[in-house]
């Protein structure tokens, strides 16, 4: 099952971390999901804010 990350911050403490990021982008939202060894963490935020995130993204990106 996936984690839902509730913060910003803790979101970018899992970055260094991740082996994917897949965006799934939704009316009024975006869902980033970040791919770790062993678990799938998930961040609902508005399209802002993904963006300011999406650079600092080191690893491959999906667009779903």
């Amino acid at each position: 099952m996936p984690t839902e990350v509730k913060s910003k911050d803790e979101f970018l403490r899992l970055l260094p971390n991740a082996r994917e990021c897949r965006v799934v982008r939704r009316k009024g939202y975006v869902k980033l999901k970040l791919r770790l060894s062993r678990t799938l963490y998930t961040y609902k935020t508005d399209n802002e804010e993904a963006e300011e995130l999406l650079k600092q993204v080191k690893c491959p990106i999906v667009e779903l």
